[in-house]
């Protein structure tokens, strides 16, 4: 039996392509009359059924451009839930269903990331990790690129508060994990280690979200050493149990594990110890100059020290200048990244001169 699609990172959202009956409500009286009032408006066939307003055989693209049209504000955007329903189906089994206005709304404003996505237009660029100590390629982090149909880049700050505000965060961080697999093993990167990002708060259980990503990366025959996953906004996570869970399941697979931006989200040393990653990043804030600041000095020098001690492996990010790469050293840094020594590139970069 073909094994059932999760709604929410492996289904992308889409408009019926046929008439169907929208239903509409809002908790506040005021915004119901005011809707009300703008429906009448038009002419459009509807009636009221207790709290539900349902408008009847629309083509629910037209209507949303109808609706945006009627400059609701972003507040009331959020108040007023819609859905639509094809065929005879009961009220009560549409409630799952509703979505705010604003929701529904963001697939049109981001309609080209969403064609993006459902053309598979996703690519990698590949950022270097080297050893400053011999001045190799480590490895190389997985940065995600969307290929507009000119052919223009649409960048990850982008991409995901466009999955944010699509209800498509799940899709895309899986999309960013598969496509980063693949295109590795497509540039013969499979000796190196490969950094790949992810958002553990669009993994709700990892037995389930991560089986594709195990999949691919069996499927094309990766020794799972070299694939690292790497939790990107860390600071942001609010379930550190869950966040352990999930990065247990990558390593029950055999996978290595990263956080990144220690030294502001991270802060503390114990619950880096509790996460014990195989790797950290060290934010760029702490970098940013570290050779003139005592305290940024001190400060890294401090991490550096407790985190080897807990065999767990120190890369600086965003170096861009000399002088803070050999103050790094110094302090025992053997793992950087950062615009001195290349700029992300959709061709691996596979000796660095500096």
């Amino acid at each position: 039996m073909e094994e059932k699609k999760c709604p929410k990172c492996e289904l992308l959202p889409e408009f019926p392509n046929q008439p169907v009956n929208l239903y509409l409500y809002a908790e506040i009286d005021f915004l119901m009359l005011k809707l009300l009032d703008r429906l009448k408006q038009t002419g459009v066939t509807f009636k009221t059924e207790g709290p539900m307003v349902i408008v009847f055989n629309q083509d629910f693209r037209q209507f949303l451009d109808f609706l945006r049209n009627l400059e609701f504000s972003l507040p009331e955007q959020e108040e007023i839930k819609l859905c639509y329903a094809e065929g005879d189906e009961g009220i009560f089994s549409l409630f799952p269903r509703f979505k705010p206005l604003k929701s529904w709304l963001s697939r049109i404003l981001y309609e080209e990331y969403l064609e993006i996505l459902r053309e598979n237009r996703l690519t990698v660029h590949f950022h270097p990790i080297i050893n400053f100590a011999n001045k190799t390629v480590f490895g190389f982090e997985c940065l995600i690129r969307g290929v507009k149909k000119n052919g223009d880049l649409m960048y990850p700050n982008y991409l995901f508060e466009a999955a944010r505000q699509t209800d498509t965060l799940f899709y895309l961080d899986r999309s960013c994990r598969e496509i980063a697999i693949k295109t590795s093993a497509i540039k013969n990167l499979k000796d190196f280690k490969i950094f790949i990002n992810f958002l553990p708060t669009a993994i709700y259980d990892p037995n389930f979200c991560l089986r594709n990503t195990v999949k691919w990366a069996y499927q094309l025959e990766w020794n799972p050493k070299n694939l690292v996953f790497e939790v990107v906004e860390s600071e942001k996570v609010q379930d550190l149990n869950h966040l352990k869970q999930v990065l247990d399941y990558y390593r029950a697979n055999g996978f290595l594990v990263a956080l990144d931006d220690v030294g502001t989200g991270y802060g503390s040393l114990d619950t880096l110890i509790k996460l014990h990653p195989d790797f950290i990043k060290i934010s760029r804030e702490l970098i940013d100059r570290i050779d003139q600041n005592t305290l940024k000095f001190d400060l890294v020098e401090g991490i550096v020290k407790s985190v080897k001690r807990n065999k767990i492996e120190v890369i600086a990010e965003g170096i861009e200048r000399i002088e803070e790469a050999k103050a790094l050293s110094e302090l025992g840094v053997k793992f950087m990244q950062g615009y001195l020594f290349a700029k992300p590139n959709p061709e691996p970069i596979l000796e660095i001169n500096f």
